[in-house]
C-alpha cells in the first residue's frame, strides 16, 4: 500500500509548484491529499492537478487539530507524512528518509518524525539562524523540552488513534499532540536527513503575533514549577541569551546589519510570548479553579 501524503495549503504560489514538483520526483511512490484552505492565488487548483484527494476547509473554518484529524480520517494505512505546502523536498529520498524509522516489528514505540526544514536562499539572517538552531544536525535539540514540527512529519495511525490532535488550540496542536504521545511512553525522532526549504521572513507585528500564539499553547501545554514560568526565567534570560547570540552570529557571518536589529527582533519575541503566556496561563487557572 503506498503511504499517503498529506499537503495543508493556503495561498502558497508559486511555492506549493515547486514543492508539487519534488514531489512528484520521490523515490518512493506515495498518494497526495491536498487540504486547501481558501486559496485565491491558483494553489489549488495547482494542487488539484496531482492530488488523489482534494478536500476544501472553507474560509474562517480553520481549526489546525481539526484539519488534521479529518486528514486522518480520510486516508488510511499505518504511517501518513504531512507537508506544508511551502516545505520543498531538497531531493528525491525525502519521503523515504521521513518513513525509515516506522518499522512496525522493530521500532513500535516511534509515534512520530519530522525532518530538516533548511532556510530558504532569501531568509533574512536572523530567521535563518533560528532555523539553523532549532532544526540542523538536531544537536541543540537535546537541550529543550521538547522539539517538533509538523510541516515535514509522519505519523503513526494506532497512535493517534489512541490519542487524536486537540481541536480546542490554535497554536502548537503539533508540539501538544507529541508532547503528549511521548509522556505516553512513545518516541519523537529527528530525521535529519530528510529535508526541506521552509523559512519565513515575518514582520515584526507577524511575529509578534505568532510568539503570543506560541506562548499561551505554551502555558496550556507543558507542566510550569514557579521558577520555570517566572519573568526571569521564560522570558529575560532567553531573550538576553538570543540577543547575544544574534551578535555573534552576525559579526561571525558578516551581517553586521542583523546585530543591530537584534534587540527589536527579540523584544517583540518576549513581549508577545509573555503576554501570550500570561493568557494562557489565566485560561489554564481558571479551567482548574
Amino acid at each position: 500500500m503506498k503511504p499517503w501524503v498529506v499537503m495543508r495549503a493556503r495561498n502558497d504560489m508559486p511555492l506549493v509548484a515547486e514543492t508539487l514538483d519534488m514531489l512528484r520526483r520521490q523515490n518512493l511512490p506515495h498518494r497526495l491529499a491536498v487540504f486547501d484552505n481558501g486559496s485565491t492565488d491558483g494553489t489549488r487548483e495547482r494542487a488539484a492537478a496531482q492530488a488523489d484527494l482534494v478536500v476544501d476547509v472553507p474560509e474562517g473554518t480553520y481549526v489546525p487539530g481539526r484539519v488534521l484529524n479529518q486528514a486522518m480520517e480520510a486516508t488510511d494505512g499505518e504511517t501518513v507524512a504531512f507537508l506544508n505546502s511551502d516545505c520543498t523536498p531538497l531531493d528525491g529520498d525525502w519521503l523515504a528518509r521521513l518513513l525509515a524509522d516506522f518499522d512496525e516489528s522493530g521500532q513500535p514505540r516511534v509515534a512520530a518524525t519530522f525532518g530538516r526544514q533548511v532556510p530558504r536562499p532569501d531568509c533574512l539572517p536572523l530567521f535563518a539562524k533560528d532555523t539553523e538552531n532549532t532544526f540542523g544536525d538536531g544537536s541543540l535539540q537535546r537541550y529543550w523540552k521538547h522539539c517538533f514540527s509538523m510541516a515535514s512529519s509522519a505519523i503513526r495511525r494506532s497512535v493517534w488513534q489512541e490519542r487524536p490532535f486537540n481541536e480546542a488550540i490554535q497554536y502548537s496542536e503539533d508540539i501538544e499532540w507529541t508532547w503528549t504521545v511521548r509522556q505516553m511512553g512513545y518516541e519523537i525522532r529527528y530525521a535529519a536527513e530528510s529535508q526541506v526549504y521552509h523559512s519565513h521572513n515575518y514582520t515584526l507585528k507577524q511575529w509578534y503575533r505568532r510568539q503570543f500564539g506560541e506562548g499561551k499553547a505554551d502555558a496550556h501545554i507543558f507542566d510550569w514549577p514557579a521558577w520555570d514560568r517566572s519573568w526571569l526565567r521564560y522570558s529575560l534570560l532567553p531573550c538576553a541569551r538570543q540577543i547575544v547570540s544574534d551578535c555573534r552570529y552576525s559579526l561571525r557571518a558578516g551581517e553586521v546589519g542583523a546585530a543591530y536589529l537584534s534587540p527589536m527582533l527579540r523584544g517583540a519575541q518576549l513581549l508577545g510570548r509573555r503576554r501570550g503566556f500570561a493568557a494562557g496561563w489565566k485560561e489554564r487557572e481558571a479551567g482548574q479553579s
